[in-house]
C-alpha cells in the first residue's frame, strides 16, 4: 500500500501539473480573445455608420475611416492613451471630471460622424451601446446595443436591428438649442410620427428600456460637454 506521504506528494503533483496547463492556455489565449474583441468592437463601430460590414475587409476599412481620439471632461485630448486601453464600464462608475470619454471619428466623401461608446444598466445587468451622430453632433446616424443578460424576446430585443433603426434621425437637442436627449416610451405601439426626441418602446421590457433613456440622458449630456471643448 501507498503511505500518506506518496499520496499527499502525487496529488499534490497532479494539482501543480493542472494549474500549470491551465494556466498557460490562459495565457496563450488571452491574445485570441483580446483580438476578437477588438474585432467585435470595430465592427459595431462600423455598423452604426454602415449598411453592410465586410468582415473580409473589416481591418482595412476600419484604418481608413475611422479615427480614434480619447478626450477628457473639458474636451482636450489624453496623450498616451488608446480608446482600446479604456475600459468604458470602469469609467461609467467614476465622477465625469474623472473619467476618459472615446470618440471614434468616421471621415468619407467629405463628411464625418461621430461615434461614442455609451453605457447604463438594463433590468439585470449593464446595458451598452456604439452611437453615431452627425456631424451637427444632435442628429442620431445609428446605434447599435449590446446587452449583459437582459431576457430574451424582451429586454433584449433591444439589440436587433428592428429597435435599433428606430433612432435614426432623431435628436439630442431641441429647437431652441438646449439639451433633450431622446426617450424610449413604455410598450410598444406609440405613436412617434415627427417627433424627434421620442422612440416607440417594446411590449414587456419597461425596465430595459426605461434604463436606455436614463443612459442617454445621463451619458449624453456628458459627452455634449465633451464636444463643446473638443477640437474639431
Amino acid at each position: 500500500m501507498y503511505s500518506n506521504r506518496y499520496t499527499l506528494a502525487y496529488a499534490t503533483g497532479v494539482t501543480v501539473t493542472v494549474a500549470v496547463v491551465l494556466a498557460l492556455a490562459s495565457s496563450s489565449l488571452r491574445g485570441l480573445q483580446a483580438a476578437n474583441a477588438r474585432r467585435a468592437q470595430q465592427i459595431a463601430i462600423l455598423q452604426t455608420v454602415m449598411d453592410d460590414v465586410n468582415p473580409e475587409t473589416l481591418e482595412a476599412d476600419y484604418a481608413a475611416y475611422v479615427d480614434e481620439r480619447v478626450l477628457d471632461y473639458a474636451g482636450l485630448e489624453v496623450d498616451g492613451v488608446a480608446p482600446v486601453d479604456v475600459d468604458v464600464r470602469a469609467e461609467f462608475r467614476k465622477a465625469p471630471e474623472e473619467r476618459l470619454f472615446p470618440v471614434f471619428v468616421y471621415e468619407r466623401d467629405g463628411g464625418a460622424r461621430f461615434i461614442v461608446p455609451i453605457e447604463g444598466n438594463g433590468l439585470w445587468g449593464g446595458i451598452n451601446a456604439f452611437l453615431a451622430l452627425d456631424a451637427d453632433l444632435d442628429t442620431i446616424a445609428g446605434i447599435v446595443f449590446d446587452h449583459e443578460t437582459e431576457t430574451p424576446g424582451l429586454g433584449a430585443e433591444i439589440a436587433t436591428a428592428e429597435f435599433q433603426d428606430r433612432f435614426r434621425g432623431k435628436r439630442l437637442f431641441a429647437d431652441g438649442g438646449e439639451f433633450a436627449s431622446v426617450e424610449v416610451l413604455k410598450g410598444s405601439g406609440n405613436d412617434v410620427a415627427g417627433d424627434p426626441h421620442r422612440v416607440d418602446g417594446l411590449t414587456g421590457a419597461t425596465m430595459t428600456t426605461r434604463g436606455v433613456t436614463d443612459m442617454f440622458r445621463d451619458e449624453l449630456s456628458l459627452y455634449n460637454n465633451v464636444f463643446e471643448g473638443m477640437d474639431p
